[in-house]
């Protein structure tokens, strides 16, 4: 049972205010028309709630349309802004958040002290930074549109203890109200942002993978049909093992394509119990990288138990994410360098870690590793062409998986990647 933290219910029925308050949502009424843009409409709501709902700070998430993550949009304090910690494009997984559990409960929750509830959950980072900004207590409540969830409106004070079942239900006339214009506008901003990586996405396969890929294993299957001559019996090896890897990356293309689908919730998942993370997945991305690897003069290290590691996974997708991750170790990282690769058991968990030398990241580079079409600049490393979207993949896949990633760097030194996947059993 959670200290310092009341759910109330989303029931509407019954719901009575005083004047005040009535007077309120009336004014809210006739002004929340006026706003064109997210900006103006949360400003309407900052200026006229503010004498029945104590707030010290407001935040507007979104549930994106994979619904798997969900991103802040809007915030506004009445501090300092230096010292604002989550802002406007903070993103975090749903399914592992507690954000998630308020959508379970249909209700919204009111967490009265905040430093109590980071002891409970301390995981929780976004509860870390509200701290680092003074943010006390704070109330969240469910934006739903024709009984859809689409994100979250978040109310926060400096003050403990200041919110209550009664500034719940104001919440929640309010968000009846606003909620309409807000997914209006954000709607429009997400069918002009999905036609764009659309179109770039699909001019980069056209031009960069599909054909040469296709023409490539044309080549290949034609050689091993004996049509151009004999075939040697150490080139059939070679040439089989080049159809597979492009075989693969056929795949990959497809995978991308998909990407466009993820919106609509049409990615494909399929997990089956068994999977052999070294062998199935590690070996076989290994392999793929090879080629990359010898062109650089790098080497694989491979640090992990002697017996596999057996996990319910989709394998093809789980070598999408071992091939991205030891790929871009190679890309990014200097020639003739060791890429440390460890693979473990922890606490119920696989552990897949990747680490290279070269320019790593820094801490504001790091915020966009996760993001479609999020290709980092960096001196150094303009002549490594990449779609941006391999990380982001990747990111997806684990979320899919009920895991997590994790990104450290020390900029100019190295960078290490690593995944947690749940319930591995020894093979």
């Amino acid at each position: 049972m959670e200290k310092n933290v009341t759910y109330i219910s989303l029931e509407s029925s019954g719901r009575s205010f005083d004047s005040e308050v009535t007077c309120m949502l009336d004014r809210l009424r006739g002004q929340i028309g006026i706003g064109q843009t997210l900006d103006e409409v949360m400003e309407v709501v900052w200026n006229t709630t503010r004498p029945v709902l104590p707030h010290d700070r407001i935040g507007l998430s979104f549930i994106e349309n994979d619904g798997e993550r969900v991103t802040s949009h809007y915030f506004k304090a009445d501090y300092d802004l230096a010292t604002v910690r989550l802002g406007k494009d903070y993103s975090a997984g749903l399914a592992n958040s507690t954000l998630k559990g308020i959508l379970d409960k249909g209700a919204a929750r009111i967490i009265g002290s905040l430093p109590a509830y980071l002891e409970e959950n301390p995981n929780s980072v976004s509860t870390k930074l509200l701290l680092a900004e003074g943010i006390a207590s704070n109330l969240t409540l469910p934006l739903k549109v024709d009984k859809r969830d689409v994100g979250f409106l978040f109310f926060s004070s400096r003050n403990a203890g200041v919110f209550t079942e009664v500034h719940a239900q104001v919440l929640l006339a309010v968000s009846d109200i606003i909620s309409q214009n807000i997914e209006k506008i954000w709607r429009i901003h997400q069918l002009e942002q999905s036609r764009r990586d659309y179109l770039t996405l699909l001019g980069f396969v056209s031009h960069e993978m599909k054909s040469p890929l296709s023409s490539m294993m044309a080549v290949g299957s034609t050689y091993l049909k004996g049509y151009q001559g004999p075939v040697d019996p150490l080139a059939d090896k070679t040439v089989k093992k080049m159809m597979r890897i492009s075989g693969y990356m056929v795949n990959m293309v497809n995978n991308y394509l998909d990407l466009s689908r993820l919106e609509s919730g049409e990615m494909r998942f399929n997990p089956v119990p068994g999977v052999k993370f070294r062998e199935e997945v590690l070996d076989f991305a290994m392999d793929t990288v090879s080629a990359r690897a010898e062109e650089r003069g790098s080497r694989i290290l491979v640090e992990g138990p002697e017996k596999d590691i057996l996990l319910t996974g989709d394998l093809d997708l789980l070598r999408i994410v071992a091939v991205n991750l030891l790929d871009n170790a190679i890309k990014y990282g200097d020639e003739n360098i060791e890429v440390q690769v460890k693979l473990a058991e922890e606490g119920g968990k696989l552990v897949f870690a990747v680490r290279n030398k070269g320019v790593g990241f820094d801490k504001e580079q790091a915020k966009k590793l996760f993001r479609r079409f999020s290709r980092l600049k960096q001196k150094g490393t303009e002549d490594r062409r990449g779609t941006g979207l391999g990380l982001y993949l990747t990111w997806w896949i684990i979320q899919k998986h009920g895991g997590r990633i994790e990104a450290d760097s020390v900029p100019d030194q190295w960078a290490e990647f690593r995944i947690y996947l749940p319930a591995p059993q020894r093979g």
